[in-house]
């Protein structure tokens, strides 16, 4: 599975943005995009709207995940044997977690 960023940025009235698409084998999964006023408070660039990106896509699949077994109450047990099973959300939390 290849995990994939596009980052850009630009600017914005009162300061800049930086934003990032996440593609997963070549295909366009979500963006993600953060406002700045001053300056950021990263390790490396994009940081915070990388890993802002990866946590959206795992929801995202939690929620597809939940409608696609027909749960209509996700209980902290039943989240947690989603997250058990897909590997696509395991690999996503690995990449965000390496970030």
């Amino acid at each position: 599975m290849n995990i994939e960023f596009k980052n850009s940025y630009g600017k914005t009235r009162n300061g800049f943005y930086h934003k990032t698409e996440l593609y997963i084998d070549s295909e366009f999964i979500l963006e993600c995009k953060c406002n700045y006023l001053n300056r950021t408070w990263e390790s490396y660039p994009y940081q915070s709207v990388m890993k802002q990106t990866l946590y959206n896509a795992i929801e995202s699949e939690i929620l597809r995940e939940k409608k696609l077994k027909g749960i209509k109450r996700l209980t902290k047990q039943l989240r947690e044997t989603i997250v058990k099973e897909s590997t696509l959300i395991q690999a996503l939390t690995n990449k965000r977690n390496s970030l």
